[in-house]
C-alpha cells in the first residue's frame, strides 16, 4: 500500500537524495537540487511544502507543491501551484501511483488557495507526460494548456554597461511595488510582488530603470545558487565528448557555456521584470544592461512565448527552452481569460 505523507525537516536528506538521482531527461540530464538543505528558503514567496510518497520501508517519489499569489484575470488570487514531482525509476510507467498521487494533493495541502484548482508547466520536451496529462485518463485531473512558455538562458558575456538601471533605494520601494504590480497584472499567472517579498530577497538585489523621473521598468537579479542548483548530471552521447570543443566556442563567441557532468550551472534569474511600452521598444540594451551587472556567466529570463522580447532578444544568441503553462482542475473548470501566461521562472 502506497502511504502519502507531508515532508518535515526530518526527510531532509531523503529529499535531497530523490532530486539529485532524478534528473529531467532530455539532451542532457538536468537535476534541479537543493543543496545544502530541502528547506533553506522555504516559504520565500507564499506558502510551500513537499509531500513524500512510500510503498513500505521504500522511498516511492515525491513532490511539491505551493499557494503563491498571483495575478488571474486581472485580479489578485492566492493560487495553487504543482511543481517538482519525482519517481523513483522502480516505480515509474505505473498509473496507480499517478491516480494516488494526484488524490493526495487536497487532502494534503498545507494552505488553500482562493481558487479550488492549481497550475503548473511542462517543458515542451516531456511529449510522454503532456501526452497522459492532456489525455484525460479516468483518475487524472484535467489538464487544460493556457499559454506557450519560454525560459532564455543568455550570455552574460553579451552585457553592456550603458547605465539603464540603478540599484533600488528604500525611497524607490513603494514606487516600484506599484509600477511592478500595473504591469504584471496584464498576464496570467505573473507574481504579485509585496515588500515582504523584497526584504527576503534582498533589497540590494531589485533595480530601476527610470524616465524623466518616472520609474519605467523594474528587474532583480537573483542568484539562487546558494540554496538551489541546476546540476548538469549526464550529456547524451557525443555531446558529453564534444563539450570541451563547445565550452571553448562558446566563449570566443559569447555563448551559453555549459556545465560539466556533475557541476552547476552558474546561473542568475532576471526576475520580476516589468517595463513599460516605451522602455519594451529598447529592451535589448535594458537586458543587455542587466547582463553586464550579473556575477555568474549565464542569466535566465522566463517570457511568454508572444512576448515582444523574445523576437528581438534573438540578437543576444540564446537558448531557449520551451514549456507550456496549464490549469490542473479536480471537478470545477478555471475561467483563465485571453491574456498571456507569463508566471516567474525564478519561483518554479
Amino acid at each position: 500500500m502506497t502511504t502519502f505523507r507531508l515532508a518535515n525537516e526530518a526527510d531532509d536528506a531523503v529529499l535531497r537524495s530523490i532530486l539529485r538521482e532524478n534528473a529531467m531527461p532530455t539532451w542532457v540530464e538536468m537535476a534541479v537540487e537543493r543543496e545544502p538543505s530541502f528547506f533553506a528558503r522555504k516559504n520565500t514567496f507564499g506558502r510551500d511544502w513537499a509531500v513524500i510518497a512510500e510503498e513500505g520501508d521504500e522511498v516511492v517519489g515525491m513532490y511539491t507543491a505551493a499557494i503563491m499569489p498571483v495575478h488571474l484575470n486581472g485580479r489578485v488570487e492566492q493560487l495553487g501551484y504543482l511543481g517538482g514531482l519525482r519517481v523513483q525509476p522502480r516505480y515509474r510507467h505505473r498509473i496507480r501511483y499517478l491516480r494516488e498521487g494526484y488524490a493526495s494533493i487536497r487532502p494534503l495541502a498545507a494552505a488553500a488557495g482562493t481558487r479550488p484548482w492549481w497550475f503548473t508547466v511542462l517543458a515542451a520536451e516531456n511529449n510522454a507526460a503532456r501526452r497522459l496529462l492532456e489525455a484525460g485518463v479516468a483518475g487524472l485531473p484535467h489538464y487544460r494548456a493556457h499559454g506557450d512558455y519560454v525560459m532564455l538562458g543568455l550570455a552574460t558575456a553579451r552585457g553592456a554597461r550603458t547605465n539603464l538601471w540603478r540599484r533600488a533605494q528604500e525611497a524607490d520601494l513603494q514606487r516600484a511595488l506599484a509600477f511592478h504590480s500595473a504591469h504584471a497584472e496584464r498576464f496570467q499567472f505573473s507574481p504579485v510582488l509585496d515588500e515582504a517579498t523584497v526584504r527576503s530577497i534582498g533589497l540590494e538585489h531589485f533595480l530601476v530603470h527610470e524616465r524623466a523621473g518616472a520609474i519605467a521598468g523594474v528587474a532583480a537579479l537573483w542568484n539562487q545558487q546558494a540554496f538551489k542548483q541546476i546540476v548538469a548530471r549526464r550529456y547524451r552521447w557525443p555531446i558529453g565528448t564534444l563539450l570541451p570543443m563547445y565550452n571553448g566556442y562558446a566563449r570566443i563567441c559569447r555563448r551559453v557555456p555549459l556545465p560539466a557532468p556533475g557541476r552547476s550551472l552558474e546561473m542568475t534569474f532576471i526576475a520580476f521584470l516589468a517595463l513599460d511600452d516605451d522602455a519594451l521598444a529598447g529592451g535589448t540594451a535594458l537586458i543587455r544592461d542587466l547582463l553586464s551587472r550579473c556575477d555568474t556567466p549565464v542569466a535566465a529570463l522566463g517570457l511568454h512565448a508572444s512576448h515582444p522580447l523574445c523576437a528581438s532578444l534573438d540578437a543576444l544568441r540564446p537558448m531557449r527552452y520551451p514549456s507550456r503553462v496549464y490549469s490542473v482542475s479536480f471537478e470545477s473548470v478555471p475561467t483563465v481569460g485571453p491574456l498571456p501566461a507569463q508566471p516567474e521562472v525564478a519561483l518554479l
